[in-house]
């Protein structure tokens, strides 16, 4: 794996691969979730509860921080093109209610040859884009042959170009996909991977898809119309419409949710968790899904080339402070690279303590003849969320005797410095739902030590097993792979987050719940939403 990635992809290719060079796009996402609709059991003495009546028609608002300039999901995974294009495209496959992957546009399930290097999919017939024109294997193609192209500007790369071969229509309705070697979690990216109109796969302004709806009006960078597309051949959204609007200041969304300007605000701010659920009319969701605290070590350089010092940097992290300062008791504390909702995470990797362990950390220090550590810790400031992050950790690290400096920048530098390697110790906050799916791959696959963006950390253990972990399309088995990675990747303090953030909306109760299971792989779904009294 990490030869190719070195030879087709280099560290700008990455960079874009993982969405963080995506101009106005912000890097944190959060997403909203479901509840049970069903009528509560009649008490004894009580009248029974009457279910909310449901209504068709009206349009439902979603308030987020920011909307992308960009509208063609092929360009990033970030939520804030992901969700608005959501009920506008569809992929070859989706998910179930068990989040297993099954048949959408694709006719059942794929023909993978026995050395696994040749997938066969059929696509539906009678499936139309909203323009009219017909689902054809000329479209998958388009779509598959620009995601693996290493010249393309996409985040999705990272997810084939190191893999797919060759893409070809066999017939109108059959695509053929040859890749390098056998890739296991390709399902998974099939999954997730959009399917545009062939003519729209490189327009950034504007896109055309085979989902519910279609694009109405847009006002570039505030906000998205969209209006039920009368092709579509699937189950019929009960909604007219569906709108995204900016609100970047939180308390802002907070009140347009409370007046029923918008029906769901998403970025609620942890602290504003309690006053919400005490509200009746509001329903807010908590949940652990693929927003990560990224961490990236230099480790071929002073002072982190000795590992004994990183992990007295892991041992004297202040997780309980991030949690209940920054976080206001929502987040998990972390312990490897893995988060809760992804395959492989392992909650007995490492075992770092909540609060600052000055006694393991000095030790270790005094092991390697130092009596302390002086490092820049590199924020990327997309929201004060970090930047409060950065300033708990390196309080934190003063009771060992460990100083660091924060070094805040804001996306565009830290991007540069990140992908050189000029820096120390580098944090950002990184959704990796829209493409990873349930898969670690996004959260670890720049630990190999072939990765263009990899300095100086190698594992022989953690190469072999990530390898397999990629080729096999066993869950099981890959899941079990990726549980050795994380406790591997925690012991050598190369992954350390502190803390495993979850993703917070609120709605209102005047339409039906959002998805928490889809929430858990980063999808805020809009189209099943239904008015209610």
């Amino acid at each position: 794996m990490a030869e190719i990635h070195q030879a087709v992809l280099g560290r700008r290719r990455f960079l874009a691969s993982l969405g963080i060079i995506t101009g106005g796009v912000a890097l944190v996402p959060v997403l909203a979730g479901c509840g049970d609709d069903s009528t509560p059991a009649q008490q004894p003495t009580q009248q029974p509860t009457q279910q909310p009546t449901q209504r068709k028609g009206g349009t439902v608002i979603f308030g987020v921080t920011s909307i992308s300039p960009y509208v063609n999901p092929l360009t990033s995974t970030n939520s804030r093109i992901q969700w608005v294009t959501d009920p506008i495209v569809e992929s070859l496959y989706t998910y179930d209610d068990a989040l297993n992957s099954v048949p959408l546009l694709a006719d059942g399930e794929p023909e993978v040859s026995s050395d696994g290097l040749t997938w066969t999919i059929k696509l539906k017939s009678g499936v139309k884009f909203s323009n009219g024109d017909d689902l054809t294997a000329d479209h998958v193609v388009a779509v598959l042959k620009f995601v693996s192209d290493p010249k393309s500007f996409s985040d999705w790369t990272s997810y084939f170009a190191s893999y797919v071969k060759e893409v070809k229509a066999v017939d109108s309705s059959t695509v053929r996909i040859s890749l390098s070697k056998p890739y296991g979690v390709m399902r998974s990216h099939l999954t997730n991977l959009p399917i545009v109109h062939k003519d729209f796969v490189t327009k950034t302004d504007s896109t055309v898809g085979t989902g519910p709806f279609k694009i109405d009006k847009l006002v570039q960078e505030q906000s998205v119309d969209l209006v039920a597309n009368e092709s579509y051949n699937g189950t019929r959204s009960w909604l007219d419409g569906v709108r995204f609007t900016a609100i970047p200041e939180p308390a802002t969304r907070l009140v347009n949710l409370r007046e029923g300007k918008i029906h769901v605000m998403t970025d609620v701010p942890p602290e504003s968790l309690a006053a919400l659920q005490g509200d009746a009319g509001i329903k807010v969701h908590s949940v652990a899904a693929p927003l990560d605290i990224m961490t990236y070590f230099v480790a071929n350089k002073p002072p982190f080339d000795d590992p004994r010092l990183r992990k007295a940097i892991a041992h004297a992290m202040d997780r309980k402070g991030v949690r209940d300062v920054v976080y206001a008791g929502t987040a998990q504390i972390a312990q490897g690279p893995i988060n809760p909702s992804q395959e492989g995470h392992n909650p007995g990797s490492a075992n770092y303590s909540e609060e600052p362990d000055v006694e393991a950390a000095k030790a270790l220090m005094a092991e390697a003849g130092v009596d302390t550590i002086e490092f820049s810790l590199m924020i990327s400031n997309t929201s004060n969320t970090m930047k409060n992050v950065g300033q708990v950790l390196v309080e934190g690290w003063k009771k060992a005797g460990i100083n660091a400096t924060l070094e805040t920048l804001d996306t565009g530098a830290w991007v540069t410095n990140w992908g050189s390697g000029k820096y120390q110790l580098a944090m950002t906050l990184y959704e990796s739902g829209f493409g990873g799916g349930r898969t670690c791959f996004t959260a670890i696959t720049t630990k190999h030590s072939g990765h263009p963006l990899n300095f100086g950390y190698a594992n022989p253990q953690v190469d072999r097993l990530m390898d397999e972990a990629w080729q096999t399309p066993d869950e099981a088995e890959r899941t079990a792979k990726c549980k050795e990675i994380d406790a591997l990747l925690a012991d050598d303090a190369i992954g350390i987050p502190p803390v495993y953030p979850k993703f917070i909306v609120a709605q209102r109760t005047d339409v039906t719940s959002l998805d928490e299971g889809l929430m858990s792989i980063g999808r805020l779904k809009a189209a099943p939403l239904r008015m209610q009294a």
